[in-house]
């Protein structure tokens, strides 16, 4: 082909939503899908057949397209065998649509000539000409035109007190999705550092006779439930810092169900946090985080009541605490911890450790090898309070001279520090409709034919186009 490519680094859902929308918006561009892991389409969280675990969003709200609410509904019509319990479907069955997603976007490139699945792990990007050159695992290279990062969510910080000797053991395991398979089969004492959406997806999948689960997090909060049906909300808007906010929606959870109150200040959520100063943002963080996740990231109303059930048998323990220290000792786990607001206790013995403590967002301590040298080389820059990269307006990165590279964008988690609400599909799939809109945009100079392009590919593109921070800020100091 003679139009410009565009390579996409990550191929879980937002990875594959940008690459699908690229294909849509312009007949002339071509895409390199690059995937280390070789599933494409699917992040560890779709890629589960287990059966128990659902989606946190109603299937009426999972399209893969804004544009096209209905799609998934009337994909899933079609199937010969589906799950859902309360309107809620199996991620695994999300799995499958993504897969057919991917599956179509390959039949209609018949040629191959538009659409380019690569097997491998970027270690580098560097300038080449007027775009990119990839380097793949240190053995092989590809150029692009643009670059669009989607690693998705970046891996779990180790805990603090973490004995090294655990590192790499089977009474350690840092990847709770790979749990089922590694753990111990005689383990029936579990420790769960984290108590949030990644806990309970752990805990129902390692359920049964005679284990216990022990979940440990700073505030102890398991999350909230979905209402049995969806809560009609008033559409109020919010203003203000952090605190202004918490008290109107105080005010107005006292007269409607708190779940449409939540849903309403989410719609509102990136224009606040963008509205925030650096010092308001760190508030929220610190005093309102755990509030907020534990009402927005809400589980499906089947698995709370199989926690609920867990909880009442006492198969499951939530603990507000601080883990100080875990050690190996012979064949099992110590642990020592701090009940919030109370004192040390004495160490505690276990058969495994889970870490369920959720993505990190610090990206100075990723392993991921290509941010590593994006950092090294100063061709990205961290956001600040440990959100992502720094990036602009149009979800472009930031060096480390403050300058924007106008053809090296992130999408997703990545750029939480900017937009804050940067995780969930209802959001994912909008933000990749934006930044395929962007890369598209910033090539258009020296592709003159990708001018034809929608210029309004989803309709509250301006939400986040419209951004404007008074600054930019790094971690250290604002500028």
């Amino acid at each position: 082909m003679s139009g410009p490519t565009v390579a996409i680094i990550g191929a879980g859902f937002s990875g594959l939503l940008t690459t699908l929308n690229l294909l849509r918006m312009s007949p002339d561009v071509s895409v390199q899908l690059i995937e280390r892991r070789g599933v494409f389409g699917l992040g560890p969280a779709y890629a589960t057949g287990n059966p128990k675990h659902l989606l946190n969003v109603r299937l009426s709200n999972m399209s893969a397209f804004p544009d096209k609410p209905h799609h998934l509904a009337d994909w899933m019509a079609e199937q010969p065998a589906w799950f859902a319990r309360d309107d809620f479907i199996t991620r695994g069955d999300y799995g499958r649509y993504l897969a057919h997603l991917l599956d179509q976007a390959l039949r209609s490139d018949r040629d191959g000539e538009r659409l380019s699945l690569i097997r491998g792990e970027v270690s580098a990007i560097r300038p080449h000409e007027d775009g990119w050159k990839i380097m793949l695992d240190g053995r092989s290279s590809t150029v692009a035109d643009a670059v669009i990062l989607a690693q998705g969510n970046l891996s779990p910080a180790a805990p603090a007190g973490l004995d090294p000797a655990l590192i790499g053991s089977s009474r350690y395991l840092s990847d709770p999705w790979g749990a089922l398979d590694a753990l111990p089969a005689e383990a029936d004492d579990i420790l769960l550092i984290g108590a949030g959406l990644t806990m309970v997806d752990a805990a129902i999948a390692l359920r049964r006779p005679g284990r216990r689960f022990t979940a440990v997090s700073r505030h102890g909060l398991l999350p909230r439930s979905h209402g049995s049906t969806t809560m009609a909300s008033r559409k109020r808007t919010y203003s203000g810092g952090p605190a202004e906010v918490l008290r109107q929606a105080r005010l107005a959870a006292a007269e409607e169900d708190w779940r449409a109150v939540v849903d309403d200040v989410r719609h509102s959520a990136r224009l606040l946090w963008s509205s925030w100063s650096l010092p308001q943002r760190s508030r929220f963080l610190r005093h309102l985080r755990a509030l907020w996740d534990n009402r927005r990231h809400r589980l499906a109303p089947g698995v709370a009541r199989e926690i609920t059930a867990m909880l009442a048998s006492e198969q499951l323990e939530i603990l507000a605490a601080r883990v100080l220290t875990v050690s190996a000792v012979n064949d099992h786990v110590e642990a020592v911890l701090k009940l919030r607001g109370g004192p040390q206790s004495p160490a505690r013995r276990f058969d495994a450790v889970i870490n369920c403590s959720g993505p990190t967002g610090d990206v100075t301590h990723s392993h991921d090898p290509l941010l590593k040298d994006l950092l090294r080389q100063g061709l990205a820059i961290p956001a600040a309070l440990d959100l992502g990269l720094a990036v602009d307006p149009k979800s472009r990165l930031i060096d480390g001279r403050l300058l924007i590279h106008d053809r090296l964008f992130a999408v997703g988690p990545l750029t939480r520090g900017l937009f804050w609400e940067a995780t969930a599909v209802p959001d994912l799939r909008e933000h990749a409709q934006v930044v395929a809109h962007h890369a598209l945009e910033a090539l258009t100079p020296s592709h003159p034919a990708l001018a034809s392009i929608s210029t309004n590919p989803v309709a509250n593109r301006s939400k986040l186009a419209s951004f404007k921070p008074a600054t930019l800020m790094r971690p250290e100091a604002s500028i």
